[in-house]
């Protein structure tokens, strides 16, 4: 028995020796690992140090070639502060600071004189291109029409001139002013009407204005233009506003002006 024993004691530290033999290569193994794991990492920061190389280089060569710029022709923009807008006036504001309350029409500057200083309107167009005779004949319907109105009272064509194209109206109309079932204002409004006539072109003039307002009454008057509807009369002090008695006919003056000035070149502009 003693003879088997020691043997078996014999090979004890050989057995330990080679059991210490196979933990020390499992720690090598896993020391290469973590080593090869480290590896990597220093390998991704290597890289990641390389690309932040690269962008300062190409940050750097940027800011040089900007430095440059003035030398090369190029610069940096610089931004140039924008101007306030002014505030818009509003339509209705007059120069001298008032503020209109009719229409600017109907205001300074509505009312024209011709050289003798008299109350004048007039109107020049064009018309598309016709010959003269072309627009004579349109104006010359027009105006004998004029004459048949529902507001006429003595109205007429009084000279006609085909060899120089020249059509002369006397007009005597009524100018209303209001009108209700119990009530109507108006006034006997007679003026003079003159087309000048020429290839493509029409002359027309509105003038020699009288006003014959409620006749046999102690209110009424007959006065020209120049009486009734200069900015002195027909307007107020400030200039902003029609003047009461008479505004109206200063207003529907400048309406029935319009009117005729409108349609004629409208038809001639066909």
């Amino acid at each position: 028995m003693k003879k088997i024993i020691i043997p078996i004691f014999m090979f004890l530290p050989l057995m330990t020796a080679q059991a210490q033999t196979v933990l020390t290569e499992e720690q090598q193994l896993e020391q290469a690992q973590k080593q090869l794991e480290a590896a990597k990492k220093a390998l991704e920061v290597a890289k990641i140090k390389a690309q932040a190389a690269k962008l300062k280089a190409q940050a750097d060569s940027i800011n040089a070639a900007s430095a440059k710029a003035p030398t090369t022709g190029w610069a940096i923009p610089v931004a140039v502060a924008a101007k306030p807008k002014e505030a818009a006036k509003p339509a209705n504001k007059l120069a001298n600071g008032t503020t209109a309350k009719v229409d600017m029409k109907y205001l300074a500057g509505a009312i024209t004189y011709n050289d003798e200083n008299k109350i004048e309107f007039t109107l020049d167009t064009d018309a598309n291109g016709k010959t003269a005779k072309q627009i004579y004949d349109i104006v010359l319907k027009y105006m004998s029409e004029l004459t048949q109105n529902e507001q006429n009272i003595a109205s007429r064509v009084a000279l006609v001139n085909d060899a120089e194209h020249i059509i002369a109206n006397t007009m005597d109309e009524w100018l209303v002013f209001s009108q209700s079932f119990i009530s109507l204002d108006r006034t006997e409004f007679k003026y003079q009407l003159i087309a000048r006539i020429s290839d493509n072109h029409l002359n027309l003039s509105l003038g020699r204005i009288i006003y014959n307002y409620e006749e046999g009454r102690s209110t009424g008057f007959k006065e020209p233009a120049e009486e009734v509807i200069s900015d002195k009369i027909a307007l107020n002090k400030k200039q902003n506003d029609l003047a009461k008695i008479f505004g109206k006919f200063r207003r529907c003056t400048i309406d029935r002006k319009d009117q005729i000035f409108a349609e004629l070149a409208a038809l001639v502009k066909q």
